[in-house]
């Protein structure tokens, strides 16, 4: 069994820690299910809400991003928020940040969620495009 090198320090610095949670909080309660009430359309194209009968996806490659040497000498943690769509064929499109944390942190995170892919959402048993809303943690050790 072979094990890879440990992280902790890489070149007598501490190592940064970026990880990915996916969050479906893009769920919408409706008083009534009327037929697409969870749903907007865009080009040619219906992007729904998770809920009313429409299923979440699930990830299936999602890489962490790499922590930018800039805000890792000035050991910045955090959480950036992202906005996305997954669309019927599991990849990512419409990537945009609600909740910033440094801007090259931002855009490392933006540069890994554009390469997420996923087991897509579901409506009737038929996928579908939805938003999803994930955040991505940057944490120094």
């Amino acid at each position: 069994m072979t094990t890879k090198p440990s992280l902790n320090r890489i070149r007598g610095k501490p190592a940064a820690c970026a990880a990915a949670v996916i969050l479906m909080l893009s769920c919408r309660a409706t008083a009534q299910e009327t037929p697409g009430a969870n749903a907007q359309t865009t080009e040619n194209e219906t992007v729904y809400e998770i809920g009313n009968g429409v299923t979440p996806p699930k990830g299936t490659y999602m890489p962490n991003p790499e922590y930018s040497e800039k805000a890792r000498k000035k050991k910045i943690s955090g959480t950036v928020l992202v906005a996305l769509v997954v669309m019927p064929d599991g990849k990512v499109r419409d990537v945009t940040v609600i909740k910033s944390l440094e801007k090259s942190l931002d855009e490392q995170a933006i540069g890994a969620v554009k390469t997420w892919t996923f087991k897509p959402a579901t409506k009737n048993g038929n996928p579908v495009a939805v938003h999803v809303r994930a955040e991505v943690s940057f944490r120094i050790r």
